[in-house]
């Protein structure tokens, strides 16, 4: 079996990933509904379940809505 490169590591500290379409759908799904659904995690323990708080989720949320607007 040949392993597929996927993820590689920039020299900005950023990571490049490759997902399909579908996989940028599921990821923003899930997280607009940690975010902002109606059972939403808590704001006192989105960080420990979420390791990051709730604005760089909202941030990471906002690049993948982008990313999803411009393949759309």
């Amino acid at each position: 079996m040949v392993s597929e490169r996927v993820a590689i590591m920039n020299s900005d500290n950023t990571l490049s990933v490759e997902l399909t379409a579908d996989d940028l759908v599921a990821i923003n799904n899930a997280l607009n509904e940690v975010c902002h659904g109606p059972d939403a995690i808590p704001e006192w323990e989105f960080q420990a379940r979420m390791g990051m708080d709730r604005a760089i989720a909202k941030q990471t949320l906002s690049r993948i809505r982008t990313a999803l607007n411009q393949i759309r």
